[in-house]
């Protein structure tokens, strides 16, 4: 089960408790009662003489007798009832230990893993940094890519592709109004070039990485790469902008990223975004 489902099983339950220990409470006053009736008509019948009267009293006893073994009973149940409840709760209880437990080692085993590739990426980053430095430049396509390499960029624009028309394109021409220098696939990507390695001439060139998060985003396997490539700078590089999702969603894929400050445009519009952004590149 999933600690939201026990969380509410243990809610119905503290419900029902409270519901039969207040039914309980109700049957001790009622045997309550109705023992105090039957010792009193006991000592009507101690103290009468008449034995007409002393056999109508005897009949009132046996009634009241009767009803007391009722409330007895019905009480016995309820007892019974709420007993189980109350081991059923104890057994929730840790079975939501245990899955509390579970979900903490699971985060610590995320954030493990990721730190690992993070330093997986920045070792292999330096590798193709060397490579590129002693690499020889050549015409045509190879010369271009080159020459880009030493181009140094603002911010490169990490993003899903069905995010481009409603959010993404505007908001580079946005930025490119304010004199941002944006590496942005539209922009940069030419026929024929490498398409992995001008990614990486535009992480390992841009002062900033703007990561605009949403779910296509997250299903997506290159811009998770791009994400992992602006990790492993190491330099609080990283701008979020979260993108019709909410905190809960950016913290099930990574809860490193949910910790990082965001801006979101359910708060924001483009032009504010952009505004925010840009003074934070000329401060």
């Amino acid at each position: 089960m999933s600690i939201q489902s026990i969380t509410n099983s243990i809610t119905t339950l503290d419900r029902e408790i409270h519901n039969i220990e207040s039914q309980i409470q109700t049957a001790n006053n009622n045997i309550s009662r109705k023992e105090k009736e039957a010792n009193a008509i006991l000592d009507k019948i101690n103290k009468e003489k008449d034995l007409k009267r002393i056999i109508t009293f005897q009949k009132d006893l046996t009634r009241k007798n009767e009803e007391l073994n009722r409330l007895n009973k019905d009480k016995s149940v309820k007892t019974k009832n709420l007993s189980e409840k109350q081991t059923k709760r104890i057994k929730f209880t840790q079975d939501l230990s245990k899955e509390e437990q579970k979900e903490r080692d699971k985060v610590k085993k995320e954030q493990k893993e990721m730190l690992s590739l993070q330093q997986s990426i920045t070792r292999e980053m330096e590798r193709q940094r060397i490579l590129a430095t002693n690499s020889l430049v050549s015409l045509g396509r190879e010369q271009r890519e080159d020459m880009a390499v030493k181009k140094i960029y603002d911010v490169f624009v990490s993003h899903a592709s069905e995010d481009k028309a409603t959010f993404v394109k505007p908001f580079v021409e946005l930025l490119k109004e304010k004199g941002i220098s944006v590496w942005y696939d539209e922009l940069e990507l030419q026929i024929g070039d490498s398409l992995r390695r001008s990614i990486d001439n535009g992480l390992k060139n841009s002062r900033y990485g703007i990561v605009v998060l949403s779910e296509a985003f997250f299903r997506k396997q290159w811009t998770q790469r791009e994400l992992n490539g602006l990790f492993a700078r190491e330099d609080g590089v990283i701008l979020p902008i979260w993108h019709k999702i909410s905190k809960d969603e950016v913290m099930q894929y990574s809860p490193i990223i949910a910790d990082l400050k965001a801006l979101n445009t359910s708060d924001f519009t483009k032009e504010e975004i952009a505004e925010q952004i840009a003074a934070k590149i000329n401060r």
